[in-house]
């Protein structure tokens, strides 16, 4: 897909948090009913990683705007999101300063990273 849009497409931010979101609880619960413990740090990061690349990758692809960024301001709207869920789920365990900088730094260098392969994927 070759677009010639400029500028950030919003529509396509809030599309890209609502697919990290919902891949992020989805990769949850698939972790959780296999037995895997989801509040370890190992798993933290592995449900981050796939779901804010692969969901700024997809923006990345779909979308007619400048992609990397509409990828990255997603995972950070989402990782947002997530950072205020797992210290609910998982403040006992691991505590807000280590969730911090995996699930909304991280999340958020994966989205941009997921966006930038999007495009050169779409050929832009």
């Amino acid at each position: 897909m070759l677009y010639d849009a400029k500028g950030i497409q919003w529509r396509w931010v809030l599309v890209g948090m609502l697919i990290v979101l919902g891949l992020q609880s989805l990769l949850t619960a698939l972790l959780a009913l296999t037995g895997i413990d989801v509040a370890s740090l190992g798993a933290i990061a592995a449900i981050t990683t796939a779901s804010f690349l692969f969901g700024g990758g997809l923006i990345g692809w779909m979308s007619p705007g400048y992609t990397p960024w509409e990828g990255g301001l997603a995972s950070g709207a989402a990782a947002v999101g997530s950072v205020v869920v797992a210290t609910q789920l998982y403040a006992a365990a691991q505590g807000i300063v280590v969730l911090l900088p995996l699930a909304g730094l991280w999340g958020m260098l994966c989205g941009l990273g997921g966006g930038k392969l999007g495009e050169m994927i779409q050929g832009n």
